[in-house]
């Protein structure tokens, strides 16, 4: 996993160099090992090299990709660049350098990810009369290119954000993993197309400006929604969305953007539970094996919660002769910690536990770095917590996490999953489940009805009263209506929230150079089956992710198999905020009074912090984001 960055200079009228190099050196910490470069000029490339490029890649000459010049010795005006920031994973040698071509320096590739069956698609490659020289898994996608063309994203399991230059179709091929794994963002201007991992890469460069996208500010605010289209809050740069990629036609100077994966709408029937939950089994097992291939030590998350504790015993179950290190975020006396299911799992699979215990101090202290290595605001304190997990898994030198991400999308774990199945249900069947869900379900048939009544009457919050005038028409919330069944409620939640806790998960994880693998969510072939199973079997007697809890109870201690609370990635928040009203308020006062109220938002604080307490959170968040990115 790595950091990208891409120029194109339309007009082909001025030096490229300053903002590429800005641009890499801002997305430094998504890869410490390596930065390189390339520039394009017509039928010439130049691959260039930094004071951050390796002395063995720099004095090299086995590969055609290996720099031979000092990007300070750069001075002509080049129609395209690529940058490359390694965080070497696989093959750590120097033969692992990007930007990297093949053998006749006709395709380029600046590459973010891991094709994790790359081993798989290297030998069906060879039989088709490809050769390798590498050991890398960015080779096999430029193979897979020349084999396949854009098909090729139809044969890999993985997560990933690349560009690769085709000189002889002269057009560059950018493409993203299927769930939004790994960032791709965009600008395109009248002079340029630019492209990086992350935005504030973008805006370092100086060929856009900061400038707020005022109906997503409100979004925000108002909603907590995140980049739920191609636009974001920064104006002007926009997102390639998952499973989607671009053609940047070079002549043209014009791209297109084409869809390359849905989830199949196709329910199949099988013979029983049974074989439905060896397959999981089987096809989740293969997914964190695969996922498990790495030159340089791996660890995992551990909330314990059910997701993660499945990942550690499954990973102790492949590899019984290793103790696996293991991070857990704790707050010892809250009702929410989970550290005693965290320490049975990891007895249980005779993991190295490491812990570490978020504060408020410490978080209105990394307010300002989490904002900006997030690039976008945050609506929960629990990005906090994940934030210091990743940092305390750096400091224990790994480079490579497994995370559960993904299962509840996949399973059915969240409360509204229920409500989209009681949609679905027949009244007496309805009743039966509604009665046995009160295990897990908080006050189920009062909780339900007030849902359809939302629904039918469109019902939700209303923040005019801390909206300034001008600004009233964004004041009312979006009524939140749930899918009639639970497989389009998984499919809607797959295809659409789950990318902003991946954003999240990739920002707190690259901010310390740590490679974050998600086996729930990015593995096509476990997430193609479990779509094709009805909605109707994935909770079942009561039981959120009936299915995932059968396919690997044998893998996790029976507390953590019968467990029905659904607790989360929680934080303390109104204890934290409630002492730092002073701090809060001085922010948003600061930097917000234009758009919100902030005298009825300081007067309803307690009361704010009591009913709406994300909607402080996010009001905080985002003046200390506007704070910070009005100033890069």
């Amino acid at each position: 996993m790595c950091g990208i960055a891409g120029i194109i200079n339309k007009k082909n009228d001025g030096s490229i160099k300053e903002s590429i190099y800005a641009m890499s050196q801002t997305i430094k910490h998504r890869g410490p090992d390596g930065e390189g470069f390339t520039f394009f000029n017509e039928a010439i490339e130049i691959p260039v090299y930094s004071s951050d490029t390796p002395k063995a890649n720099c004095e090299s000459n086995r590969f055609i990709f290996n720099p031979s010049k000092n990007i300070e010795q750069i001075s002509s005006n080049y129609k395209m660049a690529f940058a490359h920031r390694r965080l070497s994973i696989i093959d750590l040698s120097e033969s692992g350098h990007q930007p990297m071509c093949d053998t006749n320096s006709n395709y380029w590739i600046t590459f973010n990810g891991e094709i994790y069956n790359y081993l798989e698609l290297k030998t069906e490659l060879k039989n088709k009369g490809h050769h390798f020289i590498t050991q890398t898994d960015t080779e096999v996608v430029i193979a897979a290119y020349k084999e396949w063309g854009t098909n090729c994203l139809q044969k890999f399991n993985g997560m990933w954000a690349f560009a690769l230059y085709d000189k002889v179709k002269q057009h560059v091929f950018c493409a993203r993993d299927r769930v939004g794994v790994k960032p791709f963002y965009y600008i395109n201007t009248n002079q340029t197309f630019a492209f990086s991992s992350e935005q504030k890469a973008l805006l370092k460069s100086k060929l856009i400006s900061f400038e707020i996208n005022e109906p997503q500010q409100f979004d925000f605010i108002i909603n907590g929604n995140l980049e739920t289209t191609e636009q974001s809050l920064f104006k002007g740069i926009f997102e390639l969305q998952p499973s989607h990629y671009l053609l940047y036609n070079l002549k043209e100077q014009s791209f297109d953007l084409k869809n390359y994966y849905s989830i199949s709408e196709k329910v199949t029937t099988y013979k029983s539970d049974i074989e439905i939950i060896n397959t999981i089994e089987e096809k989740l097992k293969h997914a964190i094996d695969i996922r498990l291939r790495s030159d340089v030590e791996i660890g995992s998350c551990l909330s314990g919660g059910l997701d993660s504790s499945i990942i550690s015993g499954i990973i102790k179950n492949l590899q019984p002769n290793k103790s696996t290190k293991l991070f857990t975020a704790v707050f010892p006396s809250e009702k929410f910690d989970e550290s005693n299911y965290a320490k049975q799992v990891s007895e249980f699979v005779g993991g190295n536990w490491y812990t570490v215990s978020p504060t408020a101090e410490d978080f209105f202290k990394d307010i300002e770095t989490l904002n900006y290595y997030q690039d976008l605001p945050i609506w929960s304190t629990s990005t906090y917590s994940q934030h210091r997990v990743m940092k305390l898994a750096a400091e224990q030198g790994i480079k490579v996490l497994l995370d559960g991400q993904g299962a509840d999308e996949l399973f059915g774990g969240y409360t509204h999953h229920y409500f989209s199945l009681w949609n679905e249900l027949s009244f007496s069947s309805k009743i039966k489940s509604i009665n046995e869900s009160g295990k897990t379900v908080q006050k189920p048939y009062f909780n339900y009805g007030k849902q359809l009544l939302k629904e039918a009457f469109h019902l939700s919050s209303d923040y005019s009263s801390y909206v300034n005038t001008n600004f009233k028409q964004y004041a009312k919330a979006e009524v939140n209506k749930f899918s009639n069944t639970l497989n389009s409620q998984l499919k809607a939640d797959y295809n659409g929230k789950l990318k902003s806790f991946l954003k999240c998960e990739d920002r707190c994880s690259m901010a310390f150079s740590i490679e974050s693998r998600v086996p729930f969510a990015d593995d096509v072939e476990l997430v193609d089956f479990i779509f094709s199973v009805d909605g109707k079997s994935k909770i079942k007697n009561g039981v959120s992710k009936y299915l995932l809890r059968e396919a690997t109870k044998n893998y996790i201690p029976k507390t953590i198999y019968t467990r029905t609370d659904k607790i989360g990635f929680e934080t303390p928040v109104s204890k934290w905020f409630i002492n730092h009203k002073n701090e809060v308020i001085e922010a948003i006062t600061n930097s917000l009074s234009d758009i919100v109220n902030t005298n009825t938002i300081n007067s309803h604080y307690e009361k704010l912090l009591n009913e709406k307490p994300t909607f402080i959170i996010r009001l905080y968040s985002f003046a200390i984001w506007k704070n910070v990115f009005s100033i890069l």
